[in-house]
C-alpha cells in the first residue's frame, strides 16, 4: 500500500508541475496577446481618426456632378498630353497620332 500511494503522490506532483507550467506559458501568452491587442487597437483609433479628417475632403467638394466629371476629364487630357510631352520615342498609340 505504501509503494502504491507514493506512486500515486509523485504521478501526482509532476502532473501539478506540468500543469503549473501550462498555467505560466497560458498566462505569458495572454499577457503577450493583450499587448499586440492594444497595440493594433490604438493603430485602428489612428487610421479612424485619420479617415474622419479625410472624409470631409472626399465627399463634401462643394462641385456638382457635372462639374467633376468635366474637371476629371481636363485632368485626364492634361495628363494624356504630358505623356505625349515625356513620350520621345513615340511608342504610346495616342501620341502617335498627334504626331
Amino acid at each position: 500500500f505504501d509503494r502504491t500511494a507514493r506512486s500515486d503522490i509523485s504521478g501526482k506532483e509532476t502532473k501539478k508541475a506540468l500543469d503549473e507550467e501550462d498555467l505560466k506559458t497560458t498566462v505569458d501568452k495572454i499577457a503577450t496577446k493583450m499587448d499586440d491587442l492594444k497595440t493594433q487597437q490604438n493603430l485602428l483609433d489612428a487610421a479612424l481618426l485619420r479617415l474622419e479628417e479625410l472624409k470631409p475632403m472626399c465627399i463634401d467638394t462643394g462641385m456638382s456632378y457635372e462639374d467633376r466629371v468635366q474637371k476629371r476629364e481636363e485632368e485626364i487630357a492634361a495628363l494624356k498630353v504630358a505623356l505625349c510631352i515625356l513620350d520621345g520615342e513615340g511608342v504610346e498609340p495616342d501620341c502617335r497620332q498627334q504626331q
